[in-house]
């Protein structure tokens, strides 16, 4: 089992590493091609629109994992359960698109000032509508631990994606608009896909006591996911509101370096989690293995943290102007952010197992104080205040969660060890605001070679050493 998650592990981290990369392909094209405040709007429907799919998605591909686990003998019962789940996404999805819609002023006004109703918040919309039904096909997928499949329509979407952005950015020159609208098609024909491929194996029908069983699981989940993209909306928002849409636009450019390692940790938690819902529903529980996979995975996430924020003013010059050159001091902060962000994934499955009441209250405060630490900081500190916000909000909410975590599902933790690899990781990357200053008249090969050389020299002596200790309590 743990051969299956390393195996899994790897390849939805390849793919999703290989979406990101040609995600970054995009990056010259839109701050070349597109000007600041257009750049700005696309900020802000990247992060606006998953907020909204998962309001449209009600949590429900959350509990796809624990009850495919918990019924897959029960072939029939689990096509029905599925079923009901496909056709309340489809309503509900449809429900909110269209008030989405009559109410497009409001949510202009509160979300995203400056944006245009037509077609640019419709275009919008097009993908809130149909993205929900797709999430829950992955989760099917990586429920049944179809990893290369799942990954695979992953990369077909990127594709799609990253062609139709090309097509109507620089043939079509649509701006803003040409990128939402690439959007729209590319979650149109995944829709047409997940839709076809699951209908062999269920059984649409609107059953009220599965509905009731599925919503009683995934709807206290909800607002843990909405706090997750939360952060990612809210940081937008607020610089919108008190600055203007070019300052999201530098704040947006630097995140995206930063927001690599999420699609790491997401790619691993993907595979983590059917594995950890394997371990704590065997006979024998080795709770020491859970937590020396969980310490291992965070050593791995820190070390990457450290290489991302070191390596980010040099790939910033070679992607995008000169405008954009302060977007580096936001990667530290934000690449930290979420390597804490890994380390929950790893305890926070312990919600899961019919403890997802927890996660309303957790997510709830989290939310609140993320919002409270933006609107303090953005006013004196501008996009640097949103970074430190987006560190300071994720660590308190990770040792709230923790403490509670423990409380339902004791493990034994090295809390000590991890949090002086945190301390030392962050201590290693926030020196780069003193030595950046002396690389200016060093040309851009001998940078990344020299900063290269020295993460290396520190990064391999520490993961050679704690795999060996990784692999020696595996075989206990």
């Amino acid at each position: 089992m743990t051969n299956n998650l390393l195996r899994h592990s790897a390849i939805y981290s390849f793919f999703t590493l290989l979406q990101r990369g040609l995600s970054f392909f995009l990056l010259p094209l839109y701050t070349i091609y597109l000007t600041k405040d257009q750049y700005g709007i696309i900020s802000l429907f990247m992060a606006g629109i998953p907020f909204f799919v998962l309001i449209a998605g009600l949590s429900i591909r959350g509990s796809t994992a624990f009850y495919y686990q918990e019924y897959k003998s029960k072939t029939k019962y689990l096509r029905l359960l599925l079923g009901s789940n496909v056709a309340v996404l489809m309503i509900f999805s449809g429900l909110i698109f269209a008030i989405m819609l009559i109410f497009s002023g409001a949510f202009i006004t509160v979300f995203f000032r400056g944006v245009n109703p037509y077609p640019t918040f419709f275009l919008a919309c097009v993908s809130i509508l149909l993205q929900p039904l797709y999430y829950f096909y992955q989760s099917y997928l990586k429920a049944k631990e179809r990893a290369f499949k799942s990954s695979m329509y992953d990369l077909l979407y990127f594709v799609i994606l990253i062609g139709l952005n090309l097509y109507f950015i620089l043939i079509r020159d649509k701006q803003a608009n040409g990128v939402l609208m690439a959007m729209a098609i590319s979650n149109l024909v995944m829709f047409m896909i997940a839709l076809a491929d699951m209908w062999g194996n269920i059984s649409l029908n609107l059953n009220l006591s599965l509905i009731k069983k599925t919503l009683k699981y995934s709807l206290p989940i909800l607002p843990h996911n909405l706090f997750s993209w939360a952060m990612n909306l809210s940081d937008r928002i607020i610089l919108n509101r008190l600055t203007s849409l070019e300052i999201v636009a530098i704040f947006d450019i630097g995140s995206q370096f930063g927001k690599v390692l999420s699609i790491v940790t997401l790619g691993v938690n993907a595979a983590y989690t059917p594995w950890f819902f394997q371990q704590v529903k065997a006979d024998y529980i080795d709770k020491n293995k859970l937590a020396v996979v969980a310490e291992s995975l965070t050593l791995v996430y820190i070390l990457f943290a450290a290489i991302m924020s070191w390596l980010a003013p040099e790939l910033l010059l070679a992607i995008s102007k000169s405008q954009y050159g302060e977007s580096w001091k936001i990667v530290p902060y934000v690449s930290f952010a979420f390597a804490v962000n890994g380390f929950y994934y790893c305890f926070s499955s312990v919600f899961f197992l019919d403890h997802t009441r927890y996660l309303f209250r957790l997510s709830i405060f989290g939310a609140a104080f993320n919002i409270a630490l933006n609107f303090l900081l953005i006013p004196f500190y501008g996009f640097l205040g949103a970074a430190i916000a987006c560190l300071i909000s994720r660590v308190i909410f990770c040792i709230v969660s923790f403490y509670y975590s423990q409380r339902i599902f004791y493990i034994p933790y090295r809390v000590l060890n991890i949090v002086s690899f945190f301390f030392a990781g962050f201590l290693l990357t926030t020196l780069m605001f003193l030595t950046e200053p002396l690389y200016q008249d060093v040309s851009l090969v001998k940078r990344i070679l020299a900063k290269c050389i020295m993460l290396a020299g520190i990064g391999t002596p520490i993961l050679l050493w704690h795999w060996r200790k990784v692999r020696a309590a595996i075989k206990k």
